[in-house]
């Protein structure tokens, strides 16, 4: 009788994502709150108020494509930092529709019954891709602080999707009265994202500097130690004789430190553990 044993499986090796490496990736939750509060006032205010309606931004998290994009109409946005694309469930589409044209219920868009996209549905998701890009740029430009009273200009260029390694902000909808849930989908381009990063970066910098501020003075105050060891004068010809492996007889007496050429103290050079140390400091009068 054979006993057979099952060899532990090794774990996969983990893979770095080189497109993240030295980014304050973990701020972007930080700055995805930002933006899910900014997205739902400009829902509150072009459409909650103007049409009763009950649009919410339920979440917002940033994301890097991996993969093909998600498998919706995209729209191209271009604006002198750079491109940024938007997609918009058509669910979403529909419910705004409805309230601008007086419905109860938005018309179906699922099953064999679905309406095929109209030109009304294009001008619409072409309007809000195009404010909700420019109210990411205005977020990125901003950082922390007001939205600015001007927004970057953008313009349509086209329809293309995202390439893998884009990075992705995805929100999700919903709208109470028509009982609805849907996605905007918006799509940073490179120049974008290297805004973000340098907006970002400076959160960072300043917990650090918050910290270092924390610690006592005596501690966060850095010098420079300057010991002279050793001043001896020999003749001009004795120097010319030297050759390889002469040696030269000194003895050490009291070394002097100097701070920024300021002579402070005199020590006693010491061997320990193979390394010549400072010891016995004294003040100089």
């Amino acid at each position: 009788m054979t006993e057979s044993t099952n060899a532990p499986r090794a774990e996969p090796p983990m893979v770095l994502d080189a497109g993240t490496l030295g980014r304050p990736v973990h701020l972007l939750a930080r700055f995805s709150k930002q933006v899910r509060e900014d997205l739902a006032e400009l829902l509150r205010l072009r459409l909650n108020v103007r049409y009763r309606a009950r649009f919410e931004v339920e979440h917002v998290a940033m994301r890097r494509l991996d993969t093909r994009a998600p498998d919706v109409p995209w729209l191209t946005f271009d604006a002198e930092t750079g491109e940024m694309g938007c997609a918009v469930d058509r669910q979403v589409l529909m419910s705004v529709l409805a309230y601008r044209y007086g419905l109860r219920t938005p018309p179906a868009d699922e099953g064999t019954d679905a309406p095929r996209e109209t030109a009304t549905e294009e001008r619409l998701a072409a309007l809000l891709g195009q404010q909700f890009v420019e109210l990411l740029a205005a977020r990125i430009d901003a950082g922390a602080g007001p939205l600015p009273q001007r927004v970057p200009a953008f313009r349509p260029v086209g329809r293309l999707p995202p390439a893998r390694g884009s990075w992705l902000l995805e929100a999700r909808v919903v709208e109470r009265h028509h009982n609805i849930t849907g996605g905007v989908c918006l799509a940073v381009g490179e120049g974008w994202m290297s805004r973000l990063w340098h907006q970002l970066t400076p959160l960072r910098a300043k917990a650090g500097e918050q910290l270092e501020q924390a610690a006592p003075l005596s501690t966060r105050l850095s010098l420079t130690l300057v010991a002279r060891l050793l001043q001896k004068d020999i003749p001009l010809g004795q120097l010319a004789d030297l050759a390889v492996g002469d040696v030269i007889p000194i003895s050490l007496g009291a070394t002097d430190v100097l701070v920024d050429d300021s002579r402070l103290f005199t020590a006693t050079v010491a061997e320990h553990q193979g390394k010549l140390c400072l010891t016995s400091f004294a003040d100089v009068d």
